[in-house]
């Protein structure tokens, strides 16, 4: 097995905010090493990939005790929202014999963070109870807690994190670097899903305008991901996750205009200017207006004159709207302007309304989730109940799952996507009125919805854990057996959020 690498100073800074150097990084990466080479020494065999899952660990674990030590409030918000959220302090991991406190090393946030680092680092969903993490956490927690009292306070990580937060409330310019750390950084949030999406979103910038340099798609893309998409192990939004680290620090208003922030996809505008040149009156093709600021738009008065209408991203921060990201100016006319319109994606045609949840209930009789024996059954159904027309069935056909049952779901939450179906899940659903539920497959098979978006939206998935649709999935080997059906539904959520990210 090839041995990790040793790791530096620039390992643990990268979690610091503005990515700095403090006094007590020698402190900490030395801790860091000690840690590698206790994993090391205990001759931990994680497969091909083990010398990166333990590095990683050993950062995560140096970076937390920094936190714990110096309660910078990484932990605490994570911790807070966990119990917020799912009932527990620390997620997968239950121990009530512990006597927690977020501000010191526990045994249960030290099994979940070395879980977590080997799930980051490696392809496969790793189980939470193997006996090289229970090894790996004994080594860890040993020798945390035995430094704990004489580590030094990292007083320049809270001083930077405090300056963080209090700039962000300046204005929407100097908010922005906040949501950036959250999105990448911190050693709680960051992860290698945001960072691949990152570069996804540079790629197809530049498949979208050949007039954005390399840097400029660069801005593009990490202004759209800090605001687009969901981010960390809990999938919420980076403005959630820096609402509930204001909280830590006190900072209730703050935390209130960080939570309301509101962002309108990229989309096209038409604007004309106040007579004194200092408000722009945007409206959108679907007709909302806004009101924005002249020194929001980059153009110079010349090019504001030259054009009327553009594409941009607009984000509602302190009771004001902001341009976000790229902006790409265009001159319109009215015939102009009715043909973007018509092919905006949120276009209703005139006389022609949306179903929405309700009008699909009121057809299902209230139903929210339908069984149908295959294409021909939940084909019939649509044509019947929901005046479905020739062809507008097809993609029934094209599933990949010819002859199968299927699922048909209506979720009141989802606008974009209120009916859906289910093509290969079908038998792993304990609904009573489900006649193609079968046990034995379920129990090989259900656990893959937790992570299996393209097949199964989360919305069902929520819809079926309120109603204990999916038993099989608590009695699966990729919770801790050991805890109580209580907490095993509970880490069922967390691990919903967990495996989708972005797609939650």
């Amino acid at each position: 097995m090839i041995k990790p690498n040793r790791i530096v100073a620039t390992d643990l800074c990268h979690s610091h905010p503005g990515q700095r150097a403090h006094r007590t990084d020698a402190f900490y990466v030395q801790l860091a090493n000690q840690l590698l080479n206790d994993f090391w020494k205990a001759h931990i065999d994680l497969g091909e990939n083990t010398a990166v899952i333990l590095r990683y660990t050993a950062v995560s674990l140096a970076s937390y005790m920094e936190d714990v030590v110096a309660d910078s409030g990484q932990w605490r918000m994570f911790s807070t929202l966990c119990q917020k959220m799912f009932g527990w302090p620390v997620p997968m991991y239950h121990d009530a014999d512990e006597e927690y406190y977020p501000d010191e090393p526990s045994m249960m946030a030290v099994r979940y963070l070395i879980w977590n680092a080997a799930t980051e680092m490696d392809d496969i969903w790793w189980k939470p109870e193997i006996q090289e993490f229970d090894c790996m956490a004994q080594i860890a927690f040993k020798r945390l807690d035995s430094m704990f009292e004489n580590a030094p306070v990292n007083s320049q990580l809270v001083d930077d994190i405090n300056e963080l937060l209090h700039t962000a409330t300046e204005d929407f310019l100097a908010m922005r670097p906040a949501l950036i750390w959250v999105s990448l950084n911190s050693y709680i949030t960051r992860s290698e899903n945001a960072e691949k999406l990152l570069m996804k979103m540079i790629d197809e910038t530049a498949s979208l305008s050949d007039a954005m340099n390399e840097s400029m798609r660069f801005h593009a893309s990490i202004m759209n991901l800090i605001f687009q998409y969901r981010v960390g192990p809990l999938a919420l939004y980076a403005k959630d996750w820096l609402a509930e680290l204001m909280r830590t620090r006190k900072m209730t208003e703050a935390a209130a205009d960080m939570e309301a922030i509101e962002r309108i996809p990229a989309g096209a505008y038409k604007y004309t200017v106040s007579a004194d040149g200092k408000t722009l009156y945007m409206e959108h093709t679907n007709g909302r207006r806004l009101q924005l600021a002249r020194e929001e738009i980059t153009l110079t008065d010349s090019q504001l004159r030259q054009y009327d209408a553009c594409t941009a991203t607009f984000v509602s921060y302190q009771g004001a709207w902001h341009m976000n990201g790229a902006m790409m100016p265009f001159k319109h006319d009215e015939t102009h302007w009715k043909q973007i319109c018509e092919k905006a994606s949120d276009y209703i045609p005139k006389g022609l309304t949306i179903a929405d949840a309700k009008w699909y209930l009121e057809r299902t009789g209230g139903k929210q989730m339908l069984f149908f024996a295959g294409k021909k059954e939940a084909e019939d159904y649509l044509k019947n109940n929901m005046m479905y027309v020739e062809g507008a069935t097809d993609f029934l056909a094209s599933s990949g799952y010819a002859g199968q049952p299927i699922m048909m779901f209506i979720d009141e939450n989802d606008a974009q996507g209120i009916l859906q179906f289910t093509f290969g899940f079908t038998p792993c659903i304990a609904a009573p009125d489900n006649p193609f539920y079968d046990e034995d497959i379920a129990r090989q098979e259900a656990v893959e919805m937790l992570w299996n978006d393209d097949s199964i939206g989360t919305g069902a998935m929520l819809y079926m854990l309120d109603h204990g649709y999916l038993p099989e999935i608590l009695t699966d080997d990729q919770l801790c057996q050991n805890s109580t059906y209580q907490e095993k539904e509970s880490d069922v959520r967390f691990l919903l959020r967990y495996m989708r990210r972005e797609k939650y």
